[in-house]
């Protein structure tokens, strides 16, 4: 499928202008509810620093938690992330692979902050490894040949 085709189809055929309309309306509501995702969320990640800087001062630079708050504020980026993802597709109605895999590499950096590497078996990390190789390569080479294209 060549990457500028639109996702939705444009027809003659009323049935399927009904359904590109019901397809857009979706896709318009998971905007709305990713906002609130992402307002929740951050208010969470306030919280938990405003209970964590008020606690006393040797547990304020405890290394568990400050992975967890990492972990937090990642998760709000992954989010946003995919607000952009959503954004971008009501405007043009087309997927931004780079935006796509690029929030596929802050999910995957997210589990590897706050991953236990004491408890974790070498294969899942091998696995998490292959995936990072994977991603990033994939990210390399869209983001080459968009580049190439432009010059």
């Amino acid at each position: 499928m060549d990457p500028k085709e639109e996702l939705t189809f444009h027809s003659q055929d009323p049935l399927i202008k009904f359904l590109s309309h019901i397809v857009s309306w979706c896709v318009k509501i998971l905007a709305c509810l990713m906002v609130v995702v992402i307002i929740w969320a951050t208010v969470d990640v306030a919280y938990h620093l405003w209970v964590h800087s008020t606690e006393s001062q040797d547990a304020i630079f405890n290394v568990e938690r400050l992975l967890q708050d990492l972990g937090a504020f990642l998760a709000v980026m992954i989010a946003i992330e995919i607000f952009m993802n959503i954004v971008i597709f009501l405007r043009s109605e087309r997927v931004h692979v780079p935006l796509v895999l690029a929030t596929a590499l802050t999910a995957v950096a997210r589990k590897v902050i706050i991953i236990d590497y004491l408890t974790i078996s070498y294969e899942i990390m091998f696995a998490v490894g292959a995936i990072i190789a994977a991603v990033g390569t994939i990210f390399w080479l869209v983001t080459r040949n968009v580049s190439s294209f432009k010059s």
